[in-house]
């Protein structure tokens, strides 16, 4: 195949799971721009709640990756993908249990970070229930990966459009009182995003159990626990969840050090974020394609079209990125005004908006250089980098820059970017250098 034709492909594949990736995040998108209708506090409190609720996330969704190559690369054995599949339930299912009552547990620890005491009570009410919710979301993610690991993306695409959909509708409803319900403001936005995560599990669920191509592996085969499948699914998805977590985690305790600064500034961080996730997100679905594609490649050995799939997709992010940057850049005084009304809260989130726009390249860059290198089995020395880059690189940079040298929240804004540039670097020449060799 040519490059061309590797790009093709790669969009084919991407385009689907960007629209269910972006489902997980537009979720936080549409409560921050209906909450902020209502008061800064409440704004600011989904901003800390969502940098929280990130952590256990993006974890669990890593985790679920584990089982994506492995489908990916079975040429579809029967025993051997429903055992992938009832496992991969199990240890989503138990890793979000545990991970959402900690979160639940600790939360008041909060209070010793010097946050806004109004913002915090907000925070915790709003936190509890999407912590609830996580369990119904990582179900839906396992089938989901389950059913991209056999190579169809759009079911997810298509499920996820109509969950929020829901989200969308049930959250004007509960946040804003209509229809004779009462006003819960920042609780409805919880309770909304609850209650369409439950209907998204349910849905790929039935999905699943009476479509053919799918029930065979799940209605045919007895579930048997393999500590075998489990290591393997541990394997991948526990380093790519760790993955995550040192990027979204550094993003979350900037949100923190913002925090920290004052309600408005925190307020005007989560818009920007919330702008930016959503082109994470985007870089996220083409990292997730490139892990299924360079699986299969992978699994046949042919690594000329390993190297090609994997570059195609670096230039599909690089051009997409680009016009995402370009967007924050050119819109940055009119996209604020859509989450808020407050002036000195839409002048600092134009601001951050620049410093986003100049980092969308690297950011979608590393995104899918760790879904390649996933896809080729090369966990360990990109988390090693990740880690590197995140925290011993651009929390403490954030710091230095945005507290100790009071340059405020651009200081934490550009540390985050210097961290980003520097993973996206190693992730690119780590896949040229490990394809070329075997090449």
């Amino acid at each position: 195949m040519k490059l061309k034709d590797h790009l093709l492909k790669n969009l084919s594949l991407s385009f689907p799971i960007m629209i269910s990736q972006l489902g997980h995040i537009t979720v936080g998108v549409f409560d921050s721009l209906m909450i902020g209708k209502v008061s800064v506090s409440q704004l600011a409190a989904v901003s800390l709640a969502t940098s929280i609720f990130a952590f256990i996330l993006l974890f669990c969704v890593g985790l679920s990756y584990g089982i994506t190559p492995l489908i990916s690369s079975s040429n579809r054995k029967k025993k051997y993908v429903s055992s992938i599949l009832y496992n991969g339930i199990l240890v989503n299912l138990i890793s979000a249990i545990i991970l959402a009552l900690f979160v639940i547990s600790t939360k008041f620890l909060l209070s010793y970070l010097g946050q806004d005491k109004e913002v915090l009570l907000y925070t915790y009410s709003y936190l509890d229930i999407i912590c609830i919710s996580l369990i119904p979301l990582i179900l839906f993610q396992t089938f989901k990966q389950f059913i991209e690991g056999l190579g169809f993306t759009t079911p997810s695409m298509y499920i996820s459009i109509i969950s929020n959909i829901i989200n969308i509708i049930l959250n004007a409803i509960l946040i804003f009182g209509l229809f004779g319900f009462p006003r819960l403001e920042i609780i409805g936005a919880a309770y909304a995003t609850l209650i369409s995560r439950v209907v998204m599990f349910f849905l790929i669920f039935f999905y699943c159990v009476y479509d053919i191509r799918f029930n065979k592996y799940i209605l045919k085969s007895k579930f048997s626990i393999s500590i075998n499948h489990i290591k393997d699914i541990f394997r991948i998805g526990f380093a790519s969840g760790l993955q995550y977590i040192f990027e979204v985690g550094a993003f979350s305790v900037a949100t923190v050090m913002t925090g920290s600064i004052g309600a408005t500034h925190l307020a005007a961080h989560q818009i920007a974020l919330n702008l930016a996730s959503i082109s994470y997100m985007v870089a996220s679905g083409i990292g997730s394609a490139s892990m299924i594609s360079l699986s299969y490649y992978h699994g046949k050995r042919n690594i000329v079209d390993m190297r090609k799939s994997g570059y195609a997709s670096f230039l599909l992010v690089l051009f997409l990125m680009l016009i995402s940057a370009l967007t924050f850049i050119l819109l940055r005084d009119s996209l604020p005004k859509l989450y808020v009304d407050d002036i000195s809260v839409i002048n600092i989130a134009s601001s951050l908006l620049i410093i986003a726009g100049l980092f969308q390249i690297p950011d979608g860059i590393q995104a899918v250089g760790l879904g390649i290198l996933r896809g080729i089995r090369d966990i360990r020395k990109p988390t090693i980098v990740t880690f590197i880059s995140y925290w011993i690189i651009s929390i403490p940079l954030s710091y230095l820059l945005g507290i100790k040298y009071g340059y405020g929240i651009y200081g934490i804004w550009v540390g985050l970017s210097i961290g980003l540039t520097l993973a996206a670097i190693f992730h690119v020449t780590r896949f040229n250098y490990l394809t070329f060799v075997k090449n």
